[in-house]
């Protein structure tokens, strides 16, 4: 692996509200809570004007994009090679951004219910494959060790939208974008409809979005009030013909999507000849050809 020359590395938080815990140790304290982490790297040499501001899935974290299972280089330093600048996030109550537990820790007063949570073991790795034979599944410990509990989940699926993503975590993105300035979102799963929602909250900020297998397409990019910029929806190989998300319905719906609006496009792998991606398609053994399907098609955009 050849070495990447970088001009910035740095991590911060943004978001989160203060308030007043009692410890039972210590008194008075101060929390914040709902905060987000954010991790940027920036090439010495940049090509593309914008940041990109990678958001992934449901149960996961930044690590995503990050690296793979198997420990090949992620979506985040491959887009770095390419010239981008990129920032990736972990969603607010999830991974770096932990949770509020206030109530399980050694506090009393006012806490916030903690609520459900959604959980999932190794073998999630092997239904996100979807039988293609890409996926790393001989270290699907080490995919394993990466998923967090879901704090939104069970409420998404009790409403009937399974692939909404937690509504907590929009404060803390669009604030992000808004220190940023104009941004790309490259989304993922769940992280789809938080892209959507940032979209129709900035819609002068957000100038394009890549969505990978969004698990939520509507409602979110057929709102009338959604941005006229450049969305590109990928999806993989293999989906069920019916699922509560991620079936060859959302196929389709994108493939709608995108002949009624000249903005919106498809890139649905199998109909271009590549074949067995599941749903964790930048940790698959073709990750860094698909990022280079993606970045083209950035670069290809003409922005005003």
């Amino acid at each position: 692996m050849s070495s990447i020359n970088i001009a910035a590395l740095e991590s911060f938080y943004v978001g989160g509200t203060p308030r007043q815990v009692q410890h039972r140790i210590f008194g008075a304290e101060t929390q914040v809570a709902g905060a987000m982490y954010v991790q940027r790297l920036a090439p010495q040499k940049q090509c593309f004007p914008f940041p990109i501001v990678f958001v992934h899935g449901g149960m996961h974290s930044g690590v995503t994009w990050e690296t793979t299972p198997d420990g090949r280089e992620g979506w985040q330093t491959l887009f770095v090679r390419a010239g981008f600048e990129t920032l990736v996030i972990d969603q607010a109550w999830r991974g770096r951004s932990a949770p509020d537990l206030t109530g399980l820790n050694p506090f009393v007063g006012d806490a916030e219910p903690v609520g459900p949570v959604f959980t999932c073991g190794l073998e999630m790795g092997e239904r996100f494959a979807r039988g293609g034979g890409r996926f790393p599944l001989a270290q699907s410990q080490c995919y394993g060790a990466q998923l967090w509990p879901d704090f939104g989940v069970p409420g998404a699926i009790a409403a009937g939208t399974p692939g909404r993503s937690d509504p907590r975590a929009l404060a803390p993105l669009l604030e992000l974008i808004d220190m940023l300035g104009k941004v790309v979102l490259i989304t993922h799963s769940q992280g789809g409809d938080l892209g959507w929602r940032a979209a129709l909250n900035r819609p002068c900020q957000v100038v394009a979005i890549v969505s990978v297998e969004p698990a939520q397409t509507c409602p979110g990019l057929d709102d009338p009030a959604f941005p006229e910029i450049p969305v590109r929806l990928v999806w993989g190989d293999n989906l069920p013909e019916q699922a509560p998300a991620l079936s060859l319905k959302d196929v389709e719906q994108a493939r709608e999507l995108s002949r009624r609006h000249p903005n919106i496009s498809l890139d649905y792998l199998p109909e271009q000849g590549i074949l067995g991606n599941g749903h964790m398609l930048m940790m698959e053994d073709n990750n860094h050809d698909i990022a280079a399907r993606v970045s083209a098609w950035l670069l290809s955009i003409r922005f005003e």
